[in-house]
C-alpha cells in the first residue's frame, strides 16, 4: 500500500506493539481483582483466624480480626496495604477496559476509590473491649460500603444481559445479608458470622466475575454496542 494511502509501515508496527502492550497491561490490572479477593479470604479466615485460639468463623465478625488487640492483626496490617494496592490496580483496569461507556467508567472510578478508602479503615480500626472505637469505624465502613454499592449499580447499568442481572443479584445478596448481620451484632452468633461472610463473599466473587467479563470484552465493545442500538 502506498505511504500516501496509509500509515508508514513502521508506524503501523509501532501502533500494533503499543496496542499489544496496552492490552497486556489492562489484563494484568484486571487480574489484580480476583487475586485481591482470594488473598482476602486467605488472610482473614485463613491466617489471621488461625492465630486466634477460640475464634469462631461461623459466629464472629471479620472486623474483629482486624481489631487492635486481635492476635491476627499483625498479619492483617501489611495485608491491608497489599489489598489496597491490588484493588486500586483493579479499579484502574476497569477504567481502562471500558472506553466510551460512561457508566462503567464511573464504576471504575468508584472501585478505585473503594480500594483507597481501605486506608481510612486501617486508620480507624475497632479496638477489642473499647466501645469508643466503634463510631468512627462504622462511619469509615459505611462510606466504603456506599462506594461498593455505587460501583455495583453502575456496573449493572453499564452492562447488558447476564452481567447486569448478576450484578443486581450480587448487590441484593450482599446488602441483605449485610443488614441481617448488622442486626445480629454484636454476637457471637451464627446469624452474625455466616451472614457477614455471605455479604463479603458475594462482593469478592462479583469482583472476580467482573474481571473475567472485562477480560473477554474488546476495548471497542461499548462503541459498537451504541452503534448497534442506534441502528435498530
Amino acid at each position: 500500500m502506498p505511504i500516501a494511502e496509509g500509515r508508514h509501515p513502521h508506524q503501523g508496527r509501532a501502533a500494533h506493539t503499543r496496542s499489544v502492550r496496552d492490552g497486556t497491561l489492562r489484563r494484568v490490572l484486571l487480574a489484580a481483582g480476583p487475586v485481591s479477593s482470594l488473598l482476602y479470604v486467605v488472610a482473614t479466615d485463613g491466617l489471621a483466624a488461625s492465630r486466634w485460639d477460640g475464634y469462631l468463623r461461623s459466629e464472629q465478625m471479620v472486623s474483629e480480626l482486624f481489631a487492635v488487640g486481635s492476635p491476627g492483626r499483625d498479619v492483617l496490617v501489611p495485608f491491608t496495604w497489599l489489598y489496597t494496592a491490588l484493588f486500586v490496580a483493579f479499579g484502574a483496569g476497569v477504567w481502562n477496559s471500558v472506553h466510551g461507556n460512561r457508566a462503567l467508567r464511573i464504576a471504575g472510578g468508584l472501585l478505585t476509590a473503594y480500594g483507597l478508602w481501605n486506608i481510612m479503615g486501617a486508620l480507624y480500626p475497632l479496638t477489642l473491649g473499647d466501645e469508643t472505637s466503634v463510631p468512627m469505624h462504622i462511619l469509615a465502613t459505611n462510606i466504603q460500603l456506599a462506594l461498593m454499592v455505587g460501583a455495583m449499580c453502575f456496573v449493572a447499568a453499564g452492562f447488558h444481559g447476564r452481567m447486569r442481572w448478576y450484578s443486581i443479584l450480587s448487590l441484593l445478596a450482599s446488602a441483605l445479608m449485610g443488614m441481617v448481620a448488622f442486626m445480629a451484632a454484636p454476637g457471637p452468633n451464627l446469624v452474625l458470622g455466616i451472614g457477614e461472610r455471605i455479604s463479603i463473599g458475594a462482593f469478592l466473587l462479583w469482583v472476580a466475575v467482573l474481571a473475567v467479563a472485562l477480560w473477554r470484552r474488546p476495548l471497542s465493545a461499548p462503541a459498537e454496542e451504541r452503534r448497534h442500538q442506534s441502528a435498530r
